[in-house]
């Protein structure tokens, strides 16, 4: 049982070393909107190669000390700058994936699965109780992270690997493992742990794949956690790790199918421009596939059984998992190419509107895997009680992960009085960084409090991303302001992401696309009731330079609607000619402002961020708030009815 505490920890810190890794190397890259050369440091996770160093076995102090160098950098993180955190984190994930076949050398496969489950469970309620962000991570829980390592470290001395017991009448091998099995037993379990770490251990990435509610998916994601928690505590353990490989392979076909029917075919044709795609019909397969994910549990004991039962020597292992790791690497990059298509020559645009493909290929892999390797009886079951407490603390874990997505869903109270006035805020958070690329959503969330808007437009929100260390910032932002939050274009669709909060109720919205033959962008269209009376609200991000056709479709899209307010990062100057288009109909808030005398005497040079309004509506304040926490200044006005 002890045991189970130091996978568990092993998994968690794993999980969130490589994670936080990978969003300092896209950070240095967001800076530069190109590829950073910080992006070598990915070597580092080609560290299970050095375990060629050894014919047969590494010697007992190896794996020790991984895990303490693991537990090191686990700890340092949330004390670090970016560059600090890249090079940390890349050295903690590499100390990972190194231990990582040495580990499940010397753990039984049931204490490893057990442990990667609660690992699972822990993360998803560390972002449930962080709002959409990881709660240990952060300045104000840090003391979590001490407590799961002192854990993990408890566990430690009573895990000696003991001979694996064999069937009567069965000797155990004699000779030594194919490398080709060892490399699909690496394969499964790099394809596994990329499923977990990149969707199922944070239930808002999925949310933010079909546009769901986040609480809706901690929901489901914890129904399955608590089947695996009947499943070991009922001891139906032979018949859950004996479920038929085809069972997984149905799961990968559910999960791939699901996310490509979420995807959106965008036409070729300008003239079909604004698009406003139909509501996908399958979106179901993906929430059935978050609700069966457990299967992903019984794959990986089988993967892992073998390695205890039939350890390879050194450098099979290092040979097997090296390439592993360089598999996981690929999904990695691939998953980042899926929204930077448009920055990364040559491979980026091979993966545009190809999303699905990220998660279908290593859940393909991990279905054909699993069919190489036997069911049957776990081997080194664990006793009734301990199967009890257990499976009943993954239960407690499920459910307080459940239970805080819910209790910190936000319900905003609608303002009282009939008053037609709003003020209205659009910042570009650039995916949660600082101007000098230093974490920054803290003071960016000061900044909303400051300007203490009814209505906040949002551009480059689309953190809920491997490469934004699937931080849910527009749930977290909601939660801390209570406000009402639509999320904007699904991430499968590969933009850099807009949002929309509200205090007031947000009647309707939707999302349209506008014309693009680099990153793709969108607009939110929604209608909030202020006063009473509906106000229609645009949120948009417009792509380099802001290009003409985009800023018609849009223009296209609101014709005929009052009262507007029509905001975000247009990516066009007041000298240019989309701007003078727009002024043809609408007009600047903060000249209008201006003209009042009443804004703020700052404007900042060659502003590409706008608020526009219909005549029908006038803007008697408004203020641009220097940059800092983003490297795009805030824009505020006030807007109200003539």
């Amino acid at each position: 049982m002890t045991a189970v505490l130091t996978t568990s920890a092993f998994f968690l810190f794993f999980f969130q070393t490589l994670t936080e890794f990978v969003a300092a190397v896209y950070a240095f890259g967001l800076m530069g909107t190109s590829i950073p050369p910080e992006i070598g440091a990915l070597v580092l996770l080609l560290s299970p190669f050095l375990l060629l160093l050894w014919r047969r076995e590494t010697p007992r102090a190896v794996l020790p000390a991984l895990l303490g160098v693991l537990v090191a950098a686990r700890l340092a993180l949330p004390l670090l700058p970016t560059r600090g955190v890249l090079w940390v984190g890349g050295i903690g994930a590499a100390a990972a994936l190194l231990a990582l076949p040495l580990l499940l050398k010397r753990f039984p496969a049931t204490a490893s699965t057990l442990g990667l489950a609660w690992a699972v469970a822990a993360a998803g309620l560390l972002r449930a109780a962080g709002a959409g962000i990881d709660l240990s991570l952060s300045p104000h829980g840090q003391a979590i992270g001490w407590a799961v390592a002192a854990l993990g470290v408890w566990g430690w001395p009573a895990s000696r690997r003991e001979p694996p017991a064999h069937p009567a009448g069965k000797p155990a091998p004699a000779a030594a493992p194919a490398f080709g099995k060892a490399l699909a037993a690496a394969l499964g379990l790099a394809s596994v742990l990329f499923l977990l770490e990149a969707a199922f251990a944070a239930p808002a990435v999925i949310a933010r794949w079909g546009g769901w509610r986040p609480a809706t998916l901690y929901g489901l994601t914890g129904m399955a956690l608590l089947g695996v928690a009947l499943a070991w505590a009922r001891q139906r353990l032979a018949a859950w790790h004996n479920l038929d490989s085809g069972a997984l392979a149905a799961w990968a076909v559910l999960l791939g199918g699901g996310l490509y029917s979420l995807e959106t075919t965008f036409p070729t044709d300008p003239a079909a421009y604004p698009y406003t795609p139909s509501l996908p019909h399958a979106g179901w397969a993906v929430l059935l596939a978050a609700l069966t994910f457990g299967l992903l549990f019984p794959a990986f004991y089988r993967f892992s059984a073998w390695l205890y039962e039939t350890p390879p020597p050194g450098r099979t292992l290092g040979a097997a998992f090296g390439l592993g790791a360089l598999y996981l690497l690929v999904l990695i990059f691939a998953h980042v190419c899926t929204t930077t298509y448009d920055y990364i020559p040559v491979v980026g645009p091979l993966w545009r509107d190809r999303f699905w493909l990220v998660y279908a290929l290593p859940a393909a892999v991990a279905a054909l895997a699993a069919f190489l390797f036997p069911g049957g009886a776990p081997r080194g079951a664990l006793s009734r009680n301990e199967r009890l407490m257990s499976g009943g603390i993954l239960a407690l874990l499920a459910l307080a992960m459940v239970g805080l997505a819910y209790a910190r869903t936000p319900r905003p109270q609608p303002a009282e009085g009939t008053a037609f006035r709003a003020r209205v805020l659009t910042y570009n958070i650039q995916q949660g960084y600082r101007a000098d690329g230093q974490k920054g959503w803290e003071d960016q969330l000061a900044l909303m409090r400051q300007a203490n808007a009814d209505i906040i437009g949002l551009q480059e929100s689309d953190t809920a991303r491997l490469s934004g260390a699937n931080n849910d910032l527009v749930g977290y932002f909601a939660h801390a302001l209570g406000m009402e939050a639509y999320y904007g274009p699904p991430t499968v669709n590969g933009t850099f992401g807009i949002a929309l909060l509200s205090r007031d109720p947000i009647l309707d919205a939707h999302t349209v696309y506008l014309y693009s033959k680099g990153e793709q962008t969108a607009a939110i269209l929604a209608t909030v009731s202020v006063g009473h009376r509906p106000l229609h609200v645009v949120v948009t991000h417009l792509g380099n330079h802001g290009p003409m056709v985009q800023e018609a479709n849009l223009l296209q899209a609101i014709q005929g609607l009052a009262p507007v307010v029509l905001m975000g990062d247009f990516n066009f100057t007041p000298n240019t000619p989309q701007y003078r288009r727009t002024v043809e109909t609408l007009r600047d808030a903060w000249l209008v402002a201006r003209g009042r005398g009443s804004a703020n005497p700052y404007l900042p040079p060659d502003p590409i961020d706008h608020i526009f309004i219909t005549p029908d509506l006038t803007a008697p304040q408004a203020a641009y708030l220097p940059p800092g926490p983003s490297d795009h200044p805030a824009l505020w006005a006030v807007v109200r009815g003539k």
